[in-house]
């Protein structure tokens, strides 16, 4: 359950990295402002924003506590299936007004991992 609870911060975290509002952010998560800055303030996930445009945003993870616990259980690989796969379960929810490539992953041993969304067109 920590692990779930976890997880929403650490969402939490890049939708407001992604320039949405805190008060946007509780809306569609269905939850309550102060709770969307407890989960900021917990998080323990340590990002880069590289670049962050109407067609583009580049973010490098340079901490991951999700890679930290699944490390200390000696089960990376685990972690990468429950953790950092369902990134991209969550991006196809966008039916493609968002893509996610990632080249690399700090569960499978990388110092960063690498987020590079890119926006389709608006009307």
């Amino acid at each position: 359950m920590c692990a779930l609870f976890a997880r929403i911060a650490w969402t939490t975290k890049r939708l407001a990295d992604s320039g949405m509002s805190q008060r946007q952010i509780a809306k569609r998560a269905g939850v309550s402002q102060m709770q969307v800055r407890r989960d900021l303030k917990r998080n323990g996930s340590k990002t880069e924003t590289k670049r962050h445009d109407k067609e583009a945003m580049d973010i490098d993870v340079t901490r991951c506590p999700f890679a930290e616990f699944f490390r200390a259980l000696g089960e990376p690989e685990l972690g990468a299936l429950l953790i950092c796969e369902t990134d991209f379960d969550i991006v196809a929810t966008g039916g493609g007004a968002v893509t996610l490539t990632r080249e690399q992953t700090i569960m499978q041993g990388a110092p960063s991992c690498t987020f590079r969304y890119s926006f389709a067109p608006r009307d």
